[in-house]
């Protein structure tokens, strides 16, 4: 009984660590879309500084408490609460921002739609840098809101997602570039590629 009890529990840890994997990667593939698309890199970062523990982005995301009021995520391994950072790579410059939730982000993005990308890039980069990190453009951020956002974000995107093609869901891709999920998957049909799936990208991770 108890051994059967150890094996059972293995397997529940092995299938909780690959789902933890395949979100995890999910996550990765989403953002190095997004960091393609727009030529930067974006890196959540979260050091705890009661236990050192170094958080991943999933981490930092579901430790907040998406509170517009409350700027700090939840470290895993002591429970201290602190503000997390969002490092972004541009032109040869690191510049470290501050990484806020989506409702502190949403919140402050009221308001400003009026203001190009490259505007708000200038005025606000973590306001807008958190935005394309949690909705994949800053269309989708005022979409939230209500807000139909008049600018055009990505011109010619379309050589650019065809390596995510079927690696990621199309709606993801998207909401990325601000189209309908039908326009990805005609594209992703017309090469033969086979639509994305947890249990494909479970293998990937796995192999």
């Amino acid at each position: 009984m108890e051994l059967r009890l150890s094996l059972t529990q293995k397997l529940c840890q092995r299938q909780e660590l690959t789902q933890r994997l395949v979100i995890g990667q999910l996550f990765t593939l989403r953002l190095a879309l997004i960091q393609e698309l727009r030529s930067e890199q974006y890196r959540p970062r979260a050091e705890c500084p009661e236990c050192g523990r170094k958080l991943t982005p999933g981490e930092i995301i579901q430790g907040f408490n998406d509170d517009p009021r409350d700027f700090t995520t939840c470290c895993t391994g002591c429970g201290r609460r602190f503000e997390p950072k969002l490092i972004c790579f541009a032109d040869g410059a690191r510049v470290e921002l501050p990484f806020f939730c989506n409702s502190q982000m949403l919140e402050q993005l009221r308001g400003k739609e009026l203001l190009s990308p490259k505007q708000l890039a200038r005025r606000h980069p973590a306001i807008y840098r958190s935005a394309i990190v949690h909705h994949g453009g800053i269309s989708q951020a005022f979409k939230e809101i209500g807000i139909n956002y008049q600018f055009e974000e990505i011109p010619n995107w379309q050589a650019k997602v065809e390596p995510f093609l079927g690696r990621l869901p199309d709606g993801m891709i998207a909401r990325c570039v601000d189209v309908s999920p039908s326009v990805i998957r005609r594209m992703r049909q017309k090469q033969g590629i086979g639509p994305y799936t947890r249990r494909k990208l479970s293998a990937e991770v796995t192999t």
